[in-house]
């Protein structure tokens, strides 16, 4: 290769590695503000308990990867408890929009009852393009001639209706809920994910099929119980 080319291909070469970088940094100033928590273990009244609200306070929407320590109501840790969610922010699975966003915390062990409050550590912050534009999806239960049914009752696929004017990206969940004692706050003890990340076009919706090994992990874990089809920002 003659010698004006290999410079020009060196040149080349640095110009992107450059604009990579830029790019990159670019990326974690965006998402260079922390991110802040609020636990609540009651929602009230037609909400759900044991929610982890988070605010973005970034331009651009992030997936956190977050840590959880259970803690009693004297602030100090409780030992042996272990916390779960139900849309992944614990995995990088959860898409917060520039605004706020949130999850559900689940805690098992000996001690769970003794759960009062969390300290949330942040593992890491990947910046992400978009989800989409916030504001919650719904989705909502078919039986299989594709008529709209009662989330209690056997369905055979979910329907996604998107009223934004681009595409948005969501993860579908259904959850049973506990029965807990009059005072103490309801939470998930089953969670079965149903499809793939879905991708509901501009304007339009999408359904999702529930193959028959997740309905019938569905009507297992939910009979008796209480129940939700929840879905999420998600990019992954």
């Amino acid at each position: 290769m003659p010698t004006h080319q290999l410079i020009a291909v060196a040149v080349g070469l640095t110009i992107g590695i450059v604009f990579g970088l830029r790019l990159r940094r670019a990326n974690q100033r965006r998402a260079g503000k922390p991110l802040s928590f609020d636990f609540k273990a009651h929602g009230g009244r037609n909400f759900i308990d044991q929610t982890l609200l988070i605010t973005n306070p970034n331009a651009s929407d992030v997936a956190p990867v977050l840590a959880f320590t259970a803690l009693g109501k004297d602030g100090s840790a409780v030992p042996g408890v272990q916390v779960t969610t139900a849309f992944g922010s614990d995995q990088g699975r959860l898409v917060v929009h520039s605004g706020r966003g949130f999850d559900v915390l689940a805690f098992s062990g000996p001690d769970a009852a003794l759960v009062a409050d969390v300290r949330v550590t942040v593992k890491k912050i990947i910046a992400m393009r978009t989800a989409g534009p916030a504001g919650y999806i719904e989705a909502e239960p078919l039986d299989g001639n594709g008529k709209q049914v009662s989330r209690f009752a056997p369905f055979a696929a979910v329907v996604l209706r998107n009223p934004h004017p681009v595409p948005v990206s969501r993860r579908i969940v259904h959850l049973a809920y506990d029965s807990p004692k009059a005072g103490a706050s309801q939470q998930v003890v089953h969670r079965t994910p149903i499809g793939s990340l879905a991708v509901v076009p501009a304007g339009g919706e999408l359904v999702v099929p529930v193959s028959e090994q997740v309905a019938a992990e569905i009507r297992r874990c939910s009979a008796g119980r209480a129940v939700s089809v929840k879905t999420y920002p998600s990019s992954c």
